[in-house]
């Protein structure tokens, strides 16, 4: 006990370290968006790999097969519980996809990060110890292994995939994702092996299973405020109509100037579509849209010169309205990616007012 609290502090540090890492576990960069949104028809090899890239690459999972099987000696064990984990992501992965089954992303990943968390309490002995009681692992296991797979389903249902070949590739993906995590198992499996035929395994397995608490916590943490940041994004409704937008900057080029325009579009069943506004840092604009359904959204900026998959998300979720100011952080294109995940059409006007150089669909 006491190794564990002199060793406290760079757990804490580890796990602040650790946390942008795992909070972006769910990303999926824009080559791989542009792929996933332009196929069409059975693309069996192309899905296998991007599912066996998300879990190899999927921090919070692996953080969660780590815990799982952190004490587990015999392979007969190792197999029953990672097949449990398997069979439940792999039921709500498939399932999430083909039925429509929407989510708040935030909160599932939050779910998933107290998975972490929950594993770490479990080897420590906490819930027999100080609550007198032994949640069935078998149970658990199988329950967050729906979670984990049911983020991984809302992270696919964020992207206009072709309903052409919806279902071999959805399986395909769900085929790498077991192949990624065999991959990882292995390795861990190997690096778990070798820690535990040294000295300092027992004097640092409980500071290990600690940080895997404090890793799965301030994912959570991370998720919530997110949620709650995303709401902040639904001001009253008065405000873009009473808001005065700020001045054009004396030196801002002629192509930056103060704008409003209407965007309206139509979307398909399972149709997404982005629209954004080129600007520079610290150019206002005030928007709001407005659907008559709901739309799963996401609101973010990509970084004039930056890699292909570097970008930063300001709110995303499902509803049919959202408003406010907004202020770039940065030089680039800002705007949403809007997708229609009922069954009928769905209509969004998007009005804007402010100063930016164009805003258009892409």
């Amino acid at each position: 006990m006491t190794r564990t609290r002199t060793n406290l502090p760079v757990l804490v540090a580890a796990a602040l370290l650790l946390l942008p890492a795992v909070a972006l576990a769910h990303g999926v960069g824009d080559q791989d968006r542009a792929f996933l949104e332009q196929s069409v028809g059975p693309q069996i090899l192309s899905f296998i790999w991007l599912g066996a890239k998300h879990m190899v690459t999927g921090y919070d999972h692996l953080l969660f097969l780590v815990g799982v099987i952190f004490f587990l000696h015999r392979l007969r064990d190792v197999a029953i519980y990672v097949s449990l984990f398997a069979l439940g992501h792999s039921l709500t992965l498939t399932g999430g996809v083909l039925t429509g089954t929407n989510v708040n992303p935030y909160l599932i990943d939050a779910i998933i990060g107290l998975s972490v968390a929950y594993k770490g309490l479990d080897n420590l002995g906490v819930f027999e110890r100080r609550l007198g009681f032994q949640p069935d692992t078998r149970v658990a296991v199988l329950v967050f292994g729906l979670f984990h797979g049911l983020g991984l389903a809302t992270k696919l249902q964020e992207f206009s995939l072709s309903p052409e070949g919806l279902v071999p590739n959805i399986l395909s993906f769900n085929v790498g994702v077991e192949i990624g995590q065999f991959v990882a198992l292995a390795v861990i499996l190997v690096g778990m092996r070798a820690w535990r035929a040294t000295a300092g395994f027992a004097r640092y397995a409980s500071a290990a299973n600690v940080g895997l608490v404090l890793a799965g916590i301030a994912l959570a943490a991370w998720q919530v405020r997110g949620y709650l940041h995303g709401a902040e994004h639904t001001p009253a409704p008065a405000l873009v109509a009473a808001s005065t937008p700020s001045p054009v900057p004396a030196d801002a080029p002629a192509e930056y100037i103060f704008r409003t325009d209407t965007i309206e579009l139509t979307l398909r069943p399972n149709e997404g579509t982005e629209v954004k506004a080129t600007m520079r840092a610290g150019d206002q604009m005030l928007y709001a849209w407005k659907a008559d359904g709901e739309l799963t959204f996401e609101f973010h900026g990509d970084p004039k010169g930056a890699a292909a998959d570097a970008y930063q998300s300001y709110a995303k979720g499902a509803q049919a309205a959202a408003e406010g100011e907004f202020e770039a952080p940065f030089e680039g294109v800002h705007g949403w990616y809007w997708r229609n995940r009922t069954r009928g059409p769905v209509t969004v006007r998007l009005d804007t007012r402010g100063v930016y150089a164009k805003i258009s669909r892409l």
